[in-house]
């Protein structure tokens, strides 16, 4: 029953995504509404007149405006920032170097330890 929920979400959801982008981009047009003119779309039929009632201009609003909150962000940059303070104040203070020959003179830098 997973096998076959998982191939129908393979074809399901590519198709919603490729019809909900068609429906934004080639169905584009306006209406002024009391001097105040609204772009949307949507399928329409070109060449007939159609209009909306206010209950679905106030729809039309509310799903093409989305309002997100730094809410679920900031957990996340404070993990981070809290991880790379635990690395840098965790590391060893003091490095030692492995010089390969002493007292020869070297034109790279020596390997670390």
């Amino acid at each position: 029953m997973k096998q076959l929920y998982l191939n129908i979400m393979k074809c399901f959801l590519p198709v919603l995504f490729i019809s909900y982008m068609a429906g934004i981009t080639l169905f584009t047009h306006s209406h002024v509404v009391n001097g105040v003119t609204i772009v949307h779309s949507h399928p329409f039929k070109k060449g007939s007149e159609h209009s909306h009632t206010t209950v679905e201009f106030q729809l039309l609003h509310l799903l093409n405006h989305v309002l997100t909150t730094d809410s679920g962000i900031i957990p996340l940059f404070v993990a981070a920032v809290l991880s790379i303070l635990c690395i840098l104040f965790t590391r060893p203070r003091g490095m030692r170097y492995a010089c390969s020959c002493p007292g020869v003179v070297s034109l790279r830098a020596p390997p670390a330890v």
